[in-house]
């Protein structure tokens, strides 16, 4: 606000006492008698307006989406927002356009410049009233949105070695784009929104997925010249219904929506991290959620069927791509369901849904942890299916797909559109993953062999075959694959009511027993049992408040490559971690070794009777169970939890620690 607009102000709004109604000169000495209490002095008044003034006139702004090194779409009308001083000019330069818009009394301004091709590096003005807003290093390219939950939150410095070894390159093409995770109660418009270029540093906290799906699409010939902008805007353990405005709620039951974690509520995550985003204009949106709300199957086909018409709305493209990530492998139940009827659900809304596509994502892990370390061939999968559908090239970028099933006597005969690749079996052992009922219901795993692009699934035990499925389980050992190795999709024929049995197929747990104590170490490496002269000191308590834990991202970490190195040695490892047991007859010792950059937290959740010497000292530990005790050197400190006490020990990127338990001693 300039002085002269000061002075206006302040011969406009007199300064005055409020009781007396007197001048009050600034700088005299003499102050009249207020005489009602509780009221605001003048000058307070009069400082509140300034103030008022001052910032109602800030001066041009670009909404918080444009930032430096950004992407903008091309080959579409770009809107340009943001605000300013009401009823003042705005002036918006960009290559060779211009554009103008006048602020609204709300103080918001938008206007629209043409479709650019791909190309750049360009700069984007915006002026007003003597300030000047810049953003530099503008791209134009393609913009993908990737969001959902924890798996697409997943960053590339948690993904198996492997993988993070393959992001150890600069990509100049392709830019990263976070929204700051939060959630709100009103619809917002801005947020934390931060562009930067692609080095193997920023990937490292970036969405792995879609840092993946990028840089395969990058790899595609025909996008050689074109820059790639990918925006994550992802938070984990969220509903579906977090992510939908909630205008577009109104029609659901309260009962059929639920809270996201945290106490998240339906809307939230959509006011906080995709309102802001306006009419951003994108090319397309990378979908992975569908775990949280895994246990209410029945009614996500809706729930997501909305929110991809709410995001077409206010993306202004009402047939903007979407590719859903089916559920991968995962061997537990969640509230209650396995899976297969969350990825039925998944595909449900595809196959009713124009413009979106299923990315297949079973056969990428081996599906007994959460948040699985394997992403690099999801993005891959997803940009075959984009290259595909969204770029109309005519490649197989997807394995084969039901047809039909038609009983033939005892067999029943599958047809599948294989894309003209044909069907094949990743598995020398042949097709696995059929099952077959009759009209009693009951399934049973059937002999499956290939026969052109059919498939007949015959099963002594079924002689009247009625209903086939395939891949149908939380984990399914499924084989078929085109020849190229993508995987066939899960299906099912019968339209049977959800049925929540399973027998799991689980890594084998390993173990030792001495007269002494006894240790079960799960195929996992988590240690689920320790009995110490007959008394339990491990906590039963389910998820990370039972037995060992390695917290990691939204979970713990899987050690499920377990090796037995001899006799009396145990290794269980991941990408970073090692957790070797060495066995003796009253003593073991547990040694950590963390290969990652970042701390390995490592808890033994204890049982509730059992009690400590210390807490948060140093030196041994006594533990104690009705007449068995144990010393326990090495971990760095003890607390208590709703359940009983809780061990820790905390290992330094490339470091050891070791853990020495005696046990009957005291």
């Amino acid at each position: 606000m300039s002085n002269q607009q000061i002075r206006s102000t302040l011969s406009q709004h007199q300064l005055t006492n409020p009781a007396e109604n007197q001048p009050v000169h600034p700088g005299s000495k003499t102050r009249p008698v207020t005489k009602a209490r509780g009221r605001v002095p003048a000058i307070a008044t009069i400082i509140l307006l300034l103030v008022s003034l001052m910032t109602s006139h800030a001066g041009v702004k670009l909404a918080s989406v444009f930032a430096d090194h950004m992407v903008l779409q091309r080959d579409r009308q770009i809107c340009i927002w943001g605000t300013g001083d009401a009823n003042a000019t705005v002036k918006v330069g960009l290559a060779d356009q211009t554009a103008s818009a006048t602020v609204g009394v709300d103080g918001r301004w938008a206007t629209y410049l043409q479709p650019l091709p791909a190309g750049g590096p360009f700069r984007l003005t915006v002026s007003s009233g003597g300030n000047t807003a810049t953003v530099n290093d503008v791209l134009f390219g393609d913009v993908w949105l990737c969001s959902g939950q924890s798996n697409m939150q997943m960053p590339v410095r948690e993904c198996a070695a492997a993988e993070q070894a393959t992001a150890r390159t600069d990509s100049p093409g392709i830019r990263l784009c976070s929204v700051a995770k939060g959630w709100k109660p009103e619809v917002q418009s801005s947020a934390d929104i931060q562009w930067r270029l692609c080095t193997q540093e920023s990937a490292r906290p970036f969405s792995a997925v879609g840092y993946f799906f990028a840089r395969e699409l990058a790899k595609d010939p025909t996008m050689a010249r074109v820059p790639i902008g990918v925006i994550d805007s992802s938070f984990g353990g969220t509903m579906c219904e977090g992510w939908i405005p909630q205008t577009a709620l109104a029609g659901f039951d309260f009962k059929e929506l639920h809270d996201s974690m945290f106490g998240i509520k339906p809307s939230m995550l959509y006011n906080a991290m995709i309102a802001p985003l306006g009419k951003f204009p994108i090319k397309g949106v990378i979908w992975y959620q569908g775990e949280s709300n895994s246990g209410h199957p029945d009614t996500y086909p809706r729930l997501l069927a909305t929110m991809v018409h709410e995001w077409r709305a206010q993306f202004a493209s009402p047939d903007l791509p979407f590719f859903i990530v089916q559920l991968p492998d995962y061997a537990n139940q969640w509230d209650g369901f396995y899976w297969q009827w969350q990825r039925e659900a998944q595909a449900a809304l595809v196959h009713s849904t124009p413009h979106t596509s299923l990315v297949v994502a079973i056969n990428t892990t081996d599906g007994f942890n959460l948040h699985p370390s394997q992403k690099l061939e999801i993005g891959r999968r997803a940009a075959l299916l984009v290259r595909r559908d969204a770029y109309g090239e005519p490649i197989l970028a997807q394995g084969p797909l039901f047809k039909t099933a038609q009983i033939e006597g005892a067999t029943m005969r599958v047809s599948f559109d294989a894309g003209g690749d044909g069907l094949a079996s990743s598995s020398a052992d042949g097709v696995r993953g059929f099952a077959l009922a009759g009209d009693d219901g009951v399934f049973r795993f059937a002999d499956a062999n290939i026969d052109g692009d059919t498939v007949v699934v015959q099963s002594d035990q079924v002689p009247a075959p009625k209903y086939v499925r395939y891949a149908w389980a939380g984990v399914p050992n499924s084989t078929l694959t085109d020849k190229s190795g993508l995987p066939a999709a899960p299906f099912r024929t019968d339209t049977l009511p959800y049925a929540n049995v399973e027998v799991q197929k689980v890594p084998v747990s390993h173990q030792v027993t001495t007269s002494n104590y006894k240790i079960t170490i799960a195929g996992d490496g988590t240690i689920t049992s320790l009995v110490i002269q007959g008394a339990q000191f491990i906590s039963n308590a389910p998820g990370l408040a039972g037995g060992s834990s390695l917290p990691f991202g939204f979970g713990s970490r899987s050690l499920a490559a377990i090796q037995e190195l001899g006799p009396d040695l145990l290794s269980c490892s991941d990408n970073d971690v090692t957790l070797q047991f060495k066995f003796g007859e009253k003593e073991m010792v547990w040694t950590l070794t963390n290969r990652g950059k970042d701390d390995a937290k490592f808890n033994l959740a204890l049982a509730p009777r059992v009690a400590s010497s210390r807490q948060n000292d140093v030196g041994p530990v006594t533990l104690t169970c009705q007449s068995s005790s144990t010393v326990v050197a090495g971990m760095d400190s003890v607390t208590d939890s709703e359940n009983g006490k809780v061990l820790h020990l905390v290992v330094p990127g490339a470091a050891s620690k070791q853990m020495r338990l005696s046990v009957g001693e005291k």
